[in-house]
Formats: structure tokens, sequence, C-alpha cells
């Protein structure tokens, strides 16, 4: 059982305040073939706890205590940093980690009990396959202890020749290691002779594993070189001039091969797992999920592989994806986007259209939560509405799930599986790709990505900040901000950009920046014409098209709509209003319009000496 962590110990306050996570799993097989799986739990670093699963009871038992606490009256830490069980037994086990109070300690355990320290990091062990009595550790420092008594006593015979990394499973004198360059070496001689194998320089010992094919002839291994996490194969027992680098990512890979048919491996980034039959040479999507993985193992002799994401454990097999345990979402992320009925946002618009010269147009928009509703599928939604000091009013019913931390509005009318668009995903981590669409329009293919992540400094805070990129029409581009929500956003139509900047807002009953809201306080009439966007929009097949005669103003008013080419498509309106407020409705196939295709179309206004032109899709 081999399991590598990575380390980070800048922690301001106790792990045990963070919310549950899974990572790192890793799987054990008994005699009987029963399976059992370890993950670490809430986080990355090695102070966190590791737990024990059961895939077929799902129960959970605490298998090796951490925890970081730094505190006014001392600091307080262990670490576990590897462990493995002695071959052929599910009971026995050596772990190595780190401890400190007031001072910094390297540790053994045997079956959870201290049989040796020292101080330096101690960050890799192994027992031998051929003879238990015999194991191994080391990392940091140029250390290797060995223990000839099955790891009750290690005498101090350090050998200053390379941080060790691993030993073969069919020969306890092959172990590999980084020497003072955090190059790669091999030892044929238990660790005190070695030779350089392989030139490329590996950052982080704690990002590195190994991995040994059945045909004792291929090895496969991660490490993390020149900043990038990347996977490379031998196809001669990791000898000189047979390392290949067929993967690389900048974001963390986890590994699993199958004991039991040589040249299979699974591969986990990002969202995906590939698997590849021809010993990591080349890689096959095999799975894709909705949230990162965080680990994989595959149960040798059957067609299962297991895989962690964040909050959740699979069983996967070709044709099925079974959940076997889930972790609540944690409460902090829906900060990010604090749908609560009283919550308001009052925004700074700006729409630049190119032309010669360009035409600039600032409004004001207000956002509020104005009470919650349940919407024809049966789910409640809160109900937001938006105006603006123009004159548009636009109502939009949104929802955060819970159980995903993923948000949804509601939209009849274009397929979406119930009535709902996903527009976010609060669990979303960097350089992620999600299926969620904000603004724009939904199309097979596009994403968006969680691109960058900093903090949002005005009126003397400090939060973070999510900023996502969408490739999809406009490129829109937004940002959430802890505590706040959406704090600004832009995209781009045909002719020009439209921008959105948080001016204030009110939050559970807090004061954020600007809240003048000079949209409540504005007449029902304006004094001028207005053209409203359409709503819906995009629409299929019927949309309403509002529009203002101002006071004491009566004139011949047209409303037409128009193809891209210029086509007249349908008359709306043609005769003479009174001032007053007016909704149209545009149906496909009626209003003596032709059944018309999907794509843009445009909508003008006519009166007196005003005339506006607005944008209007059709999805079909």
């Amino acid at each position: 059982m081999k399991s590598i962590f990575f380390i980070t110990v800048s922690f301001l306050f106790s792990v045990s305040s963070i919310a549950q996570q899974i990572s790192d799993l890793n799987g054990l097989e008994t005699q009987s073939g029963r399976t059992y799986l370890f993950y670490r739990s809430y986080g990355l670093t090695p102070y966190n706890s590791i737990f024990k699963f059961d895939p077929e009871t799902q129960q959970d038992t605490l298998f090796l205590f951490g925890f970081l606490s730094w505190s006014p009256f001392g600091n307080d830490g262990k670490a576990n940093n590897d462990f493995e069980f002695f071959p052929n037994d599910s009971v026995n086990f050596m772990s190595v980690g780190n401890e400190f109070n007031v001072d910094f300690w390297g540790t053994i355990y045997r079956n959870d009990t201290l049989t040796f320290s020292i101080p330096f990091d101690i960050i890799k062990v192994d027992i031998s396959k051929q003879n238990p009595q015999k194991v191994f550790a080391g990392g940091s420092y140029n250390h290797l202890l060995r223990s000839f008594d099955g790891g009750y006593n290690f005498p101090i015979d350090s050998i200053m020749q390379f941080s060790y990394l691993s030993m073969s499973p069919f020969n306890d004198n092959i172990l590999f290691g980084l020497d003072s360059l955090n190059r790669l070496v091999k030892s044929f001689d238990g660790g005190y002779t070695s030779v350089l194998v392989d030139t490329s320089k590996t950052d982080d010992i704690f990002n590195s594993k190994f991995f040994y094919d059945s045909d004792q002839q291929h090895i496969y291994r991660i490490a993390k070189s020149y900043g990038q996490y990347v996977f490379l194969t031998s196809n001669n027992n990791g000898n000189q001039f047979s390392w290949t680098k067929t993967f690389e990512s900048d974001f963390p890979l986890w590994v699993s091969n199958d004991p039991s048919i040589s040249g299979n491996i699974y591969l986990g980034n990002l969202r995906y797992i590939y698997k590849s039959t021809d010993f990591g040479l080349t890689f096959s999507l095999y799975k894709t999920f909705d949230s990162r993985i965080t680990g994989i193992y595959k149960k040798p002799n059957s067609d299962i592989l297991y895989a962690s994401t964040r909050y959740r454990i699979y069983k996967i097999t070709p044709n099925l994806i079974t959940l076997l345990k889930l972790y609540p979402i944690p409460f902090e992320l829906f900060s990010y986007y604090p749908l609560k009925v009283g919550n308001k946002w009052i925004y700074d618009k700006t729409t630049i259209v190119y032309d010669f010269p360009p035409q600039i147009t600032y409004d004001t928009v207000i956002k509020k939560v104005i009470r919650d509703s349940v919407a024809q599928n049966n789910k409640k939604y809160f109900v937001l509405k938006e105006e603006s000091i123009s004159g548009s009013t636009e109502y939009f019913l949104e929802r955060i799930d819970s159980t995903t931390g993923k948000i949804f509005r509601f939209v009849q009318g274009f397929n979406y599986p119930d009535d709902e668009l996903l527009i976010d995903d609060l669990t979303a981590e960097l350089g992620d790709t999600i299926e969620a669409f904000r603004y724009g329009i939904w199309y097979p293919g596009a994403v968006t990505v969680l691109r960058e992540e900093n903090y949002f400094t005005k009126w003397g805070l400090n939060s973070g900040r999510k900023i996502f990129e969408t490739n999809n029409y406009g490129m829109p581009l937004y940002s959430l901000t802890y505590g706040l929500g959406l704090d600004s956003a832009v995209y781009g139509f045909d002719f020009g950009t439209t921008t959105f900047v948080l001016r204030g807002c009110v939050i559970n009953g807090t004061v954020f920046g600007d809240t003048v809201l000079f949209v409540e306080q504005r007449e029902d009439i304006p004094t001028n014409f207005v053209l409203y966007q359409n709503y819906p929009n995009p629409f299929n097949p019927t949309t309403k098209i509002e529009f203002v005669i101002p006071n004491g103003v009566r004139n011949l008013v047209t409303l037409k709509v128009y193809d891209l080419l210029g086509n007249e498509i349908a008359t709306l309106v043609n005769e003479y209003r009174d001032a007053g407020r007016y909704e149209v409705k545009f149906t496909v196939g009626q209003d003596s319009s032709p059944d018309i295709a999907s794509g843009v179309y445009f909508y003008q206004l006519k009166a007196d000496n005003y005339i506006e032109t607005k944008k209007m899709v059709l999805i079909r």
C-alpha cells in the first residue's frame, strides 16, 4: 500500500475548522479479495487525518490521526506522510510523518506505535515483499533508515547517497531516489551506491510516486518537474535512457495501475480519467466527472475502478458510475453567491457601440432578491428582479443546489434538463472547466473556466474572488466575491461591449459601498422614448417586447422585426399610440411572419424622430 502526499504548512488556524474534503484515495486488497479504501480528509496536506472506508458497508473509521494547530498558547502538529501494510497483512502497517511541539521531529510508527524519531523529515516508507523484516524509510536530507526486525528498531546507519523515493516490489536491493541536484538515481545494492538514470529535475519529493508493472520491466512514475506535473514511463526497469514523458499538466496527476493486467494504467487529471493499455505511452479518455479528481484506485482482477472528488467517492465500471460516499458542500462556498430575500446589488452599466465615433451610454442597474417561488418543475427558487434607470425590467428564477454547490436558473423552452440552465458551480477550482452559462447562449462544447483567483479589496474588504470566463458568444468574463456575490461582468456583442461594475450592495442587512437606489425612485413612465430588451432572450417561439411613449406625445409608432440582411420579417405595430407603456408579443410562425430559423434578428421602434434597434436571438 503506497500513498504519497503534498505538504503545506502555512495554516493560520486549526485544520479541524475546515469543511471536510476527500483526497489521495488509494486502496488495499485483503487475502479474501475484499477492498478497503483509504483517503485523506479535509485537504491535501499531510497534517490531515486518514480514514479507512469499506465500500461494501460504506463504513468509515479513523485510520491515522493528523492535525495542525497554531495558537497563542503554542503550536502542535502531527503529519502523515506515507504508510504501507505488510505483505498479505491487512492489520499490521508502517507509517512515517512529522510531529512538532516546540521541537520538530520526523517519526516512524509501526501500527501507530512510535518506534523511531529523528530531527528531519521522513517522507517515504517501504516494506520488502521478499523479506517483510526489512523496512526502509527516508526522504529528505539524503538519509536512508533501515530496519531488519520488521520496523521495531532502526539503527542509525544513514547512507549519504540520495534522498530515498521507492523500493522495487520485485527486488528489495533496487531503490530509486534523488541526488543532490534532484535528478533520479537508481541503486542496485540497497542504497550503498547509485547511478544517474534520468537527468530531468524533480521539484518536490512529496509529489513523487512510483508504480511497478507486473512484467517486471515497465516502471511508471509521477513527478513535479519545472513546475509541471508529469507522468513518465520506463520500458527497461528504470535504467538509463529508458524514461519517456508521456503526459504533463499544470494540475496534480493521480495514477493507479492494474497489477493483474500488464500495461493497463489509469490516470486522473482535472475532471477526467484516462486509460492506457500500452504501458503509458498513449492515453484515451475513459470517464468524465463534474468535479476535479482527487484520487483513483484500480481493484485488481476486476473491472472496478474507484475514484474520488473533493466531496464524493465513486465506484466505476465500464457502464456504470455509482456514488458510494458524499460529504456536504462547505457552507462557506455559498457566500460567493448569497441568495437571500432582501439582498440587493447596484451596478454601474456601461455600453460601448463601436461606431465612428464610438457611442457610449451609461445606466444604473439594481438587482434584488424579492421573494421565493415554486416553479412549474416543482422546485423552489429565489426570484430576482433587475431594473435599470432607463426602464428595463427582467425577472430571473435561481437556486443553489446545496448537495452539489451548483447554481441553476429556471428557463423553459430550450430542452434543458428539468427546465434548468446551469449558470455556475461554486465548487469549481482554479483551471476547472464547467458547462455553465451565466451569460451568453448555451451551445454544445462551450464551457466556463475558473481562470483566476485573487482578492476584492474595495470598501475595506480583502475577500476571496473567483474570475470566470465563458467560451461562447460574446466571451463573457465575470467575477464572484466571497460575501458579496457578482461584483463585475463584461461581455461582447456584434458591435460593442457591455460592462457591469458593482457600486454597492446590501447583504444580509449589511451595507457595502454606494447603495443609493436610483432605480426605485424613477417614475413609472419616463420622459423619453424607451425600447426595452425583449424577454425572454434567447427565445423559442415567443418573446415579449416592451416600449414606452413619453408623457404628452401621440405619434405614429412602428415596431418591426428584421433579419441580419435587413429584410423585414414582421410588422408588430403600425399605428398611432398615446403616451404609456406597451407590451407586444412576437411569436415565430404568427404575426404575419414566416417560420424563421434559429439565429440573430433585430427589432426596431420608430416614432417621431426616435429610432432605436435592439438584437434578439431565436433558438429552435
